[in-house]
């Protein structure tokens, strides 16, 4: 039996993703930290915090530039990141603007970044369209194998084409056009080769935390635009909708009927017996 467990990657366009309510959804998540020499992605601080204080697995990832200094993007990456990861990721999509020393010091970068973290295990992630255009004769620098793949590969297929020389692979990208809860957007979506367990022991920083305790009443919405107003009134300005199944948290109650008020406004809970929402755990 084929077990495959689901994911993310992420950077700073991907926007301010909420992982408390991710976690719920999603089991690991890698992420954008550098680029190049002295490129810091924008939402990497956050990501990283906000995916500790899920519990998450994940891990960072570089972007790099084969025209820069191999030793100075390793030293980069690492100094950002930290060394509180047990995979660091290097993104291999950047063409070269010759072929001369491509492979020797995209080897050196790899493993300048095994030495600097103490042996953490160091990924490969990149496509088997750049990656064979870039292997001189196609022939396969043998080094690479000894490196995890993340391999990216947008098919119908069950499973990726793989680049030259990788018999396996670790993680496969197959979409660019994926979501989940606490996303404002579509982002880079994954498969894990491997169940939960074996994904959580491959990234090493798992760490189950308790849900959160919610001392507020909150409510959900029974139905497709429920409308927010300025009062506890039918008569009142309208703000904004409630979508059907969005959970708000009482801050007050109030109105000839049942109304509460939320961050958003005033909505109805109930009018004429009539009932627009709900109590949620």
């Amino acid at each position: 039996m084929i077990y495959r467990t689901q994911g993310v990657d992420v950077s700073g366009w991907s926007g301010n993703i909420d992982w408390d309510t991710a976690a719920q959804w999603i089991p690991f998540a890698y992420y954008k930290c550098t680029e190049g020499t002295t490129g810091v992605d924008i939402s990497f601080a956050a990501n990283k915090m906000g995916c500790d204080r899920a519990g998450m697995p994940h891990a960072p990832y570089h972007y790099y530039h084969p025209d820069l200094s191999a030793d100075l993007q390793a030293a980069h990456f690492v100094n950002t990141a930290g060394l509180g990861y047990n995979v660091f990721i290097v993104d291999v999509e950047e063409a070269p603007i010759t072929m001369n020393q491509f492979q020797t010091n995209l080897r050196k970068c790899v493993e300048k970044i095994v030495q600097l973290t103490n042996g953490a295990k160091v990924a490969i992630y990149t496509s088997a369209g750049f990656w064979d255009a870039w292997c001189s004769h196609n022939i396969f620098p043998g080094w690479a194998g000894n490196y995890p793949l993340i391999v990216a590969n947008y098919t119908v297929d069950n499973r990726p084409h793989l680049p030259i020389g990788w018999g396996t692979w670790k993680v496969w990208q197959f979409s660019k056009n994926f979501w989940f809860p606490g996303c404002p957007g579509t982002v880079d979506g994954n498969w894990f080769n491997g169940n939960l367990e074996e994904c959580r022991a491959w990234f090493g920083n798992y760490n189950p935390v308790n849900p959160p305790v919610y001392n507020k009443t909150r409510v959900c919405s029974l139905f497709s635009e429920l409308h927010v107003r300025t009062i506890p009134s039918i008569n009142a300005k309208v703000l904004d909708h409630l979508a059907k199944g969005e959970i708000v948290e009482v801050d007050e109650l109030g109105g000839k009927d049942v109304w509460i008020k939320h961050s958003r406004g005033w909505t109805a809970v109930e009018r004429n017996s009539y009932r627009y929402m709900e109590v949620v755990k």
